[in-house]
């Protein structure tokens, strides 16, 4: 015996085939809200291309266009452009003078004699302790060449209580000495530089 559904439950069943058989529906979005997931679709694509690492020939820094001018240059050499000496009470005092800044030195001595840089030739000053200024970036001569110290290359001076003479022991390659002989009976030799004009002082005390 074959039993038949009711009809309620006959058009239950016609009621579900018929939304079985008909396809949903897309949900319609308005202008609004797709103006809306547009731009956060371009959003997110935009920090998706910021994530992205620098190529190598984009990370690489530019070099400069040809023909630029250099940032930086060494500085010129300060130039020695005279000696000077005088006597006081209780000191002799010798005075280098240069153009330019006051130049980087330091001060060596000893009772070993003098030498020329260049030939290593003893230099012909007598005394019982020898002290040389040591110059960097210094010079006693010009870019082309030309003396701007223009005095002899060994002074005597007699005229002082202690010191003997000076020289000038070399004068290559930025490297400036000048050197210079004392008797016996010197306490102190004390050396400052000085500007206005640019000068290095050195004052030999005794007594």
């Amino acid at each position: 015996m074959s039993l038949s559904p009711s009809s309620a439950d006959a058009t239950a069943t016609d009621a579900a085939v018929s939304a079985a058989a008909t396809p949903p529906r897309r949900a319609r979005l308005s202008r609004t809200a797709r103006r809306a997931t547009v731009a956060t679709a371009s959003a997110g694509l935009l920090f998706a291309f910021a994530l992205i690492p620098a190529t190598a020939a984009q990370a690489a820094p530019q070099a400069p266009a040809s023909g630029s001018a250099s940032v930086s240059a060494a500085s010129a050499p300060s130039l020695l452009t005279n000696i000077r000496t005088g006597s006081h009470p209780t000191f002799d005092r010798i005075v280098l003078d240069f153009s330019g800044s006051v130049p980087a030195y330091g001060v060596t001595g000893g009772p070993d004699q003098l030498t020329d840089c260049g030939s290593g030739n003893t230099v012909p000053l007598t005394g019982t302790e020898y002290t040389e200024i040591a110059a960097t970036n210094a010079a006693a001569h010009d870019e082309n060449g030309n003396p701007t110290y223009t005095g002899p290359r060994v002074v005597y001076t007699p005229q002082l209580a202690k010191v003997t003479g000076f020289a000038v022991t070399c004068d290559f390659e930025g490297h400036l000495k000048v050197g210079f002989a004392t008797k016996a009976g010197v306490t102190e030799i004390h050396t400052f530089p000085l500007s206005n004009p640019s000068r290095i002082v050195v004052d030999v005390h005794y007594g």
